[in-house]
């Protein structure tokens, strides 16, 4: 079911949670290697520092914990 995005903390970790379950899965080491991700189009947008900074200002934390195992 569809969740509203509540804030902007949670709007980033949202971005960051979609680009980053691929890598939670083991499925690729990098989020770009998942071929259905936008996150090359990302990356090139905003750029790889600003990326790794929205990274460590809006983590993941529980996010997805829960909802499907990693190993699946």
């Amino acid at each position: 079911m569809p969740r509203p995005v509540k804030s902007e903390h949670h709007r980033w970790a949202t971005v960051n949670y979609i680009h980053h379950n691929p890598v939670r899965h083991g499925y690729v080491t990098q989020w770009q290697d998942w071929p259905f991700s936008s996150a090359e189009q990302y990356l090139a947008d905003v750029g790889r520092d600003e990326a790794i900074r929205l990274w460590h200002q809006y983590p993941v934390l529980g996010m997805g914990e829960g909802w499907d195992p990693p190993e699946m």
